[in-house]
């Protein structure tokens, strides 16, 4: 059975435990889920100093974790570190973001973002802009709480995100909205009815892509070359001083 390991670089245990029990429904038996949380950092992402230190933690929560795996789940929608961890990982690694909007941006017509917290904006633009799909991008709509806000408002947040969905797709000419972020998780298939179009999960779709990937294991790569380093966790030092990085995913 594949093994995929899934970081939450949030520091919330209760949201990492909502998504693994997500995934292994999701799976149902077919891969085995390790989920992990940050073990410092925001509490839930909300600016750019949060998503920062926690590509930090989301390495950190690599060397701490305990292989063999066979992908890596960056699960949050900002995909701290994913590029830095997939330098140093010799299995696929896919984030939240990435692999969601790659999803959306291989159907037809041009897709939304709706997610909360109001610093996301720029930062989901620049991460648009980097993956080549502003183009694909219709519309980045925000609401003014956070995501793990919004996941306890029960039926009066469900309200504003499908308000933002519809306007999405009516006034900005989505095909298709993607639901962004870890706090968002689930809430797709609930406010699908009410939406004038298909509403995407963003950790549906990247589990998804996460297990697509698993059908497709990447080469043996060599060991990487050792860095010093200075004031890191013992794991994450040793794990970089070794020049064995990739190897701590299979052995």
């Amino acid at each position: 059975m594949s093994r995929l390991l899934l970081i939450n670089p949030n520091t919330d245990t209760d949201m990492t435990q909502r998504m693994a029990a997500y995934a292994e429904a999701q799976f149902a038996g077919a891969v085995a889920i390790e989920a992990v949380t940050a073990r410092f950092g925001a509490r839930y992402l909300t600016n750019r100093v949060s998503v920062t230190i926690a590509g930090h933690a989301v390495l950190d929560a690599l060397a701490c974790a305990r292989g063999p795996f066979d992908a890596v789940l960056v699960a949050c929608f900002g995909d701290p570190g994913r590029e830095a961890l997939a330098s140093i990982c010799p299995v696929p690694v896919a984030g939240m973001a990435q692999a969601s909007l790659m999803r959306a941006a291989r159907l037809p017509g041009r897709f939304s973002i709706v997610t909360g917290g109001p610093e996301w904006k720029p930062m989901l633009v620049t991460l648009v802009q980097a993956m080549g799909l502003s183009a694909r991008l219709a519309s980045i709509r925000i609401l003014p709480a956070a995501g793990n806000v919004l996941a306890q408002g029960g039926a009066a947040a469900c309200r504003q995100i499908v308000r933002a969905c519809n306007e999405a797709v009516q006034e900005d000419g989505a095909a298709r909205v993607v639901l962004g972020g870890a706090g968002l998780a689930g809430f797709a298939a609930r406010i699908a009815p009410d939406v004038t179009a298909p509403v995407l999960c963003s950790l549906h779709e990247s589990l998804q892509e996460t297990f697509n990937l698993l059908q497709h294991p990447m080469p043996p790569q060599p060991p990487r070359d050792c860095m010093e380093t200075v004031g890191l966790s013992p794991e994450l030092h040793r794990y970089l001083a070794s020049g064995a990085a990739v190897r701590a995913c299979q052995d």
